[in-house]
Parts: structure tokens; sequence; C-alpha cells
């Protein structure tokens, strides 16, 4: 029952608590959809892929320095230091 519920609770931490991750995706399929709809099929063609190639790209690396942040956060925290956590 203990691994089921650690699971569920990296799952969820996964899906729901990384906000900005899933408000990017939004947004990007959201701008690759408008450059779809706005564009002629031939511009769409060339860049549709590249463009939301680039913003995945971008959101990953912006996600990993913010972990890495949160992470150097934790690690300088006594509470770490101190076994509290």
């Amino acid at each position: 029952m203990q691994i089921l519920k650690a699971l569920w609770n990296n799952t969820y931490g996964l899906l729901v608590d990384d906000g900005r991750l899933a408000l990017g995706a939004l947004a990007g399929g959201s701008v690759t959809g408008v450059l779809s709809a706005l564009a002629p099929p031939a511009t769409v063609q060339v860049y549709a892929g590249p463009v939301l190639l680039v913003w995945t790209c971008l959101l990953v690396v912006s996600n990993l320095y913010a972990a890495g942040r949160h992470a150097r956060r934790l690690v300088a925290s006594p509470a770490v230091h101190q076994g509290i956590r």
C-alpha cells in the first residue's frame, strides 16, 4: 500500500504541482495552432514543427533551471542538515 501511495504522490507532483510547465505546454500548442490557422499551408509545413520544437526545448530548459534553483535552496536549508526534512 505504501508503494501505491508513493506512486500516486509522485505522479500527482509531476502532473499538478508543476503548473508552469503545463501552462507552457498549452501555450505552445496554442501558438502552433494559431500559426497553423493563420498561415498559408506551405508556411505551416515549414515552420509549425520547428516552432513547437523550440518552444518545447525552452520549456524543458526553464523547468530544469527552476528545479535546480529549488534543489539548491533545499540543500542550503538548515533543516536538511539537521535531519528535519
